[in-house]
């Protein structure tokens, strides 16, 4: 029997809020692509507990204090329900323990504040399937509803479930291990991503790797909580400056995993070398004390800013101007920004062994593969595209097609909504 538009259930604790526009933006851009093929509904669980970063401020009450403040302004900026690019979203609020501790019963903790919730929707909607993102904690969820909701599961997994909740102790692995087991599709974002569900539990049959989108629409209207739509034009990339200036880039959360102190470290002894060098931070993290003291320490204040967080639509431009994209992360499942930047013909630096930047190297020369947490590994691939601007040119344009061949967010709605209709038929028949 032919299968029509149908009804889903997406969950992701990443999407989109208020006071963070960008958060799990890669949910958001998915899901709205997929708006014309299903009906889609949203539930954002919203964790309600103070974050690590602010009880290590314990002890200089003035800095703890100021971190709290924030820290609720911005949670009472996120409403019950609110709509991000004409999709309904719910914000659930729920606690539990420490991420540090119990990552993997997250999911536990979360369902019975979300219950009551999700049966309405059912009953308003009657859901054909639920799209849950992370099987820590919304997969978990999707189980637990699915118990009365009798409907198929598809699982995004994008990296944290096998690089953090996994590894974190015997009980959380069981829960990855429980939903990889039990869920109907599971959609990976990497060939390394794919290795390691199956290395979890996931059976090989139900695996599927889907890839993301990274070219930016030339118009995107944003609209948040009551806010009217906000309309955001996105040009392409800038021309080359005539300062001589060397223009770096990273963009990502200021985490040790990143990278971010490598790229100082190298731009250190690039500078002593001569080179006209200036690196751009874009994002925000715990890190974030640390690297600017390291800055400081290693006398690059006056090359080096830190711009913040940035929405999805403010951090384009960053990408336009840049030279080379770089971001030595390791346990990075993909890393969207890469292909955001060669969506816009920049060269880009990665790392070896990692899911993204590997998959990105085998469909062409677009990017450098450095070794993980090596300053010299660093130091040769900027120098080298630093001083060869035609190579940079090159990869830049090859990485623009790869793009545009394999990363479109139409393709992954596509290939999306093919798995869809795989799992329908198979509950259907």
């Amino acid at each position: 029997m032919p299968i029509g538009k149908p009804n889903v259930l997406v969950i992701s604790e990443l999407f989109p809020n208020p006071p963070y526009p960008a958060f799990g933006i890669f949910v958001e851009r998915q899901t709205s692509h997929l708006q014309p093929l299903c009906n889609n509904t949203v539930v954002a669980p919203v964790r309600v507990f103070p974050p690590l970063r602010i009880w290590k401020q314990v002890f200089s009450p003035v800095r703890f204090l100021s971190e709290w403040r924030k820290w609720r302004r911005d949670l009472q900026q996120i409403p019950p329900q609110g709509e991000v690019n004409g999709l309904k979203v719910f914000y659930r609020r729920y606690t539990s323990p420490p991420k540090q501790i119990a990552h993997g019963l997250w999911g536990f903790f979360a369902y019975p504040f979300l219950a009551g919730l999700l049966r309405r929707l059912h009953r308003e909607s009657h859901f054909d399937l639920i799209h849950a993102h992370y099987a820590s904690p919304c997969g978990v969820i999707a189980l637990l509803a699915r118990r009365w909701m009798k409907v198929p599961i598809v699982l995004s997994i994008h990296g944290a479930d096998v690089t953090y909740t996994a590894k974190q102790n015997p009980f959380s692995a069981a829960v990855i291990r429980w939903v990889f087991r039990n869920v109907d599709v599971i959609i990976a974002n990497s060939t390394w991503t794919a290795q390691q569900i199956v290395r979890y539990g996931g059976s090989p049959d139900k695996v599927q790797i889907v890839r993301y989108g990274g070219s930016p629409d030339k118009v995107q209207i944003v609209h948040l909580g009551g806010n009217p739509p906000k309309r955001i034009e996105l040009g392409n990339a800038l021309p080359p400056r005539s300062d001589g200036v060397v223009l770096l880039l990273s963009v990502g959360y200021l985490e040790e995993r990143k990278g971010h102190a490598y790229v100082l470290r190298a731009l250190k002894e690039l500078r002593q070398k001569g080179y006209n060098l200036y690196y751009k931070i874009v994002g925000d993290g715990s890190q974030k004390r640390a690297l600017e003291t390291l800055t400081r320490e290693l006398g690059l204040d006056d090359v080096v800013s830190f711009e913040g967080y940035k929405s999805h639509s403010e951090v384009w431009p960053y990408f336009a101007e840049c030279d080379i994209f770089v971001l030595p992360s390791w346990d990075e499942a993909f890393g969207i920004v890469y292909i955001e930047a060669l969506a816009l013909g920049k060269p880009v630096i990665g790392c070896e062994g990692e899911g993204g930047p590997e998959d990105l190297k085998a469909l062409g020369d677009c990017i450098e593969l450095v070794k993980p947490r090596d300053v010299g590994s660093l130091v040769s691939a900027l120098q080298r595209l630093i001083e060869n601007p035609k190579r940079r040119q090159q990869m830049g344009e090859i990485g623009r097609r790869i793009v545009e061949e394999h990363f479109t967010w139409e393709r992954n709605a596509a290939d999306t909504m093919r798995i869809y209709r795989q799992v329908l038929e198979a509950s259907r028949a």
